[in-house]
């Protein structure tokens, strides 16, 4: 006769050790995955931009806000490695370093987007004082993502799913830039939606895996996707064509 001599304190081991597995994994996974779809996206203008017959950067502003996305990415992954190698004290204190990092992006982003609007760049079936909405609250989202980051730095869990919704959150112009003719007719719901489904994908299969829902992870991109329609609601108003003026003028 078989017996079995497993315990719950066994039981409840293994499953630790399983999820920790899944969740290095995961984010390891990710951290290949998007910075693959923003070089591809952006290869034309920027990473292989040689190779391509398109026109210069518009200033060398757009050159450092691209490095400094980049370097967020980049740190992303480095950061996804350091856990899964269990290097914490180099993780931490490249955390550190991440806080220079995005009150940096936050300015030149905001910068960046000022004078995207200034040149008159818009998605198309948008005025540029209606897109200006867009890289303001990309930023304003960012914002309100970093300081949950920073808050929850000691909770493990929240902090590194936090910090993998702020890399969801610029996903959107990579994805748009992919080298599809069929995208520009698909207008800012595409901009939007396609890292919105990406973001619940990420969130149901987080909560499969591990048996529960991370609230701080649901929270966090909830925000990110409410603000895509919010966003696009807002940019058509009046009151939002009066503040743009008001700034861009």
């Amino acid at each position: 006769m078989a017996t079995n001599f497993a315990t719950p304190g066994v039981d409840a081991t293994m499953a630790r050790h399983a999820r920790s597995a899944f969740e290095h994994r995961f984010f390891l996974t990710v951290a290949v995955l998007f910075p693959l779809i923003t070089v591809i996206g952006y290869a034309p203008t920027y990473y292989f931009k040689p190779l391509f017959n398109t026109p210069p950067l518009p200033s060398m502003l757009v050159h450092v806000h691209a490095l400094l996305m980049s370097s967020w990415i980049a740190l992303f992954c480095v950061q996804a490695y350091l856990i899964s190698a269990k290097n914490i004290r180099l993780h931490m204190k490249l955390g550190m370093l991440s806080i220079i990092l995005a009150v940096a992006m936050i300015v030149v982003g905001t910068m960046t987007g000022y004078a995207a609007a200034i040149r008159g760049a818009a998605f198309p079936g948008y005025t540029a004082h209606e897109f200006f909405i867009v890289p303001i609250g990309d930023m304003i989202t960012f914002a309100i993502l970093f300081a949950s980051i920073i808050l929850l730095r000691k909770d493990a869990a929240s902090h590194k799913r936090l910090v993998l919704v702020s890399v969801v959150n610029f996903i959107g112009p990579s994805i748009a830039r992919l080298p599809f003719p069929f995208i520009p007719a698909l207008g800012a719901w595409y901009f939007f939606g396609v890292p919105s489904l990406i973001g619940i994908a990420l969130v149901i299969a987080d909560t499969y895996r591990n048996g529960k829902l991370n609230k701080a992870f649901a929270a966090g991109m909830s925000l990110m996707i409410l603000s895509g329609p919010i966003r696009i609601m807002l940019s058509k108003t009046a009151a939002w064509e009066q503040f743009a003026n008001w700034v861009l003028s």
